[in-house]
């Protein structure tokens, strides 16, 4: 824990000897949450700054940046050659959770600082990471340099973001650095906990009609959901909220006898658990929070996601509705995938679909692994999200991988297939052991499919 505190007081101190910073980040909810918990900082000391959201770092991107501070957030670790090829004479920080491939090759005689808790493959993989790097998101690590930009109790009440960012990545929030961050928030009265349903808060049918995360069979069907909360006896214009400790504890357990039906392997908690309230945001709810500004980056408006964590209250409505379109596209795709059983293809070790709609393919990933094909990897393709005009036609891969079945098969490391996969089309990937992505050639994915299916099964083959 020592050798992260030193490394986030150095990027504290370093920021503060600028007047402008250019922050780059991620597009997913921990991405835009470190970039708005920044922003917050940097405000807060009167420090100009410019931020931009992207889905990845390239040369050309990396090659024309030229501001003296620049910042990486959840991203940069794997682009830190190029990042030190092109800006090894800026002051840069990279605030980054994503396994390195190689060993960065950061020169300790730059002035490129890499805060990056997971030193190595080995510390991630099946859970085994070190106190530092137990789960910390790189919302979690912008919040601890924010801190230490202020010092004493200053941003303190920025914990909510982090909160929101390590939502959005699945990460425990009960162990390690965030339990540290969320109990310190809890005393000051930053954050509130609660036991309950893990649906967020709203109206009760929208929720279930909507409810991709946990999956719920019924999600897309109206007359379906009306049909079950008539039977159950709940009234579906109610909030969450409202209901009282009996009522609520009869729906979840209603629907967790639903969701056992088509998933007999999920736990009770994939339903019921902490609900954490940020008392110092503009959506309270820290789940309809993260979904909102997921949403807005995910569908190319991160600015919205960001006015969010920057406490703009006028912009809630706009987010709320782009979640909704969000999860209106989710629930398109898992409809298509339940009724065309010829949407999945299955390989010896993972199973393949097409997306339909865009930008949803690594959430749509998750929830396909985590919920309906659960017995192995499963990688889902995207041709919808054309490159950018004058650039080589891409097509965008995610992959994911349950916990349980990477506790089962513990060879497995989707970051390391992704990217000798991608490698071998003449693309690039990456990400974590449970959850990775590529961006490859247009027209390659048959061989990038049978090349990522070879992989996984050695890995399987060296358990």
């Amino acid at each position: 824990m020592m050798g992260l505190r030193k490394s986030v007081e150095k990027a504290a101190e370093l920021i503060k000897e600028h007047a402008y910073a250019r922050i780059i980040s991620h597009y997913d909810a921990d991405g835009i949450t470190s970039a708005g918990i920044i922003c917050n900082a940097l405000l807060r000391r009167g420090i100009q700054f410019h931020t931009t959201i992207v889905s990845k770092l390239d040369r050309s991107f990396i090659q024309g940046l030229d501001e003296d501070l620049i910042i990486f957030c959840d991203m940069g670790t794997a682009q830190s050659d190029l990042i030190m090829e092109y800006l090894s004479k800026k002051d840069v920080i990279i605030l980054d959770h994503h396994v390195p491939l190689a060993a960065p090759p950061i020169s300790l005689e730059s002035s490129v600082l890499l805060i990056n808790p997971v030193g190595s493959r080995s510390m991630e993989k099946r859970g085994m990471e070190n106190e530092v790097g137990d789960g910390i998101c790189a919302a979690g690590l912008s919040y601890l340099m924010a801190r230490c930009m202020a010092g004493d109790k200053g941003n303190l009440d920025l914990a909510g973001l982090a909160v929101a960012g390590t939502l959005g990545d699945k990460l425990e929030l009960t162990k390690g650095i965030n339990k540290l961050i969320v109990d310190e928030a809890i005393k000051e009265g930053v954050i509130s906990v609660k036991k309950g349903l893990k649906l967020g808060d709203g109206k009760i049918r929208e929720l279930m009609l909507f409810s991709t995360e946990p999956y719920i069979p019924l999600a897309g069907k109206g007359k379906w959901v009306d049909a079950f909360l008539s039977k159950v006896g709940i009234d579906g214009d109610k909030k969450v909220s409202d209901l009282g400790k009996e009522a609520e504890k009869r729906l979840s357990d209603a629907l967790f006898a639903l969701v056992r039906e088509s998933n007999p392997e999920i736990s009770e908690g994939a339903l019921v658990g902490t609900t954490y309230i940020l008392n110092s945001e503009v959506v309270r709810n820290g789940l309809n929070f993260m979904r909102m500004v997921d949403a807005c980056g995910r569908l190319g408006n991160a600015s919205i996601g960001i006015g969010l964590c920057l406490r703009e209250e006028g912009l809630v409505e706009a987010a709320n509705s782009l979640y909704l379109t969000f999860q209106s596209k989710l629930v398109s795709e898992l409809n298509r995938i339940e009724s065309d059983k010829g949407a999945i293809k299955e390989l010896p070790n993972i199973f393949s679909l097409f997306v339909h709609e865009r930008g949803v393919t690594g959430v749509l990933a998750g929830i396909v692994a985590d919920y309906l094909y659960t017995g192995k990897t499963v990688v889902v393709i995207n041709k919808q999200d054309r490159a950018e005009e004058g650039k080589v036609a891409e097509t965008k891969l995610s992959a994911r991988c349950n916990k349980k079945l990477l506790a089962v098969s513990k060879g497995i490391d989707l970051a390391q297939a992704m990217e000798k996969a991608a490698r071998e089309v003449g693309g690039v990937g990456g990400g974590h052991p449970v959850a990775a992505g590529a961006s490859i050639p247009e027209g390659s994915e048959e061989k990038f499919i049978a090349a990522l299916d070879r992989i996984i099964g050695a890995q399987k083959g060296s358990e």
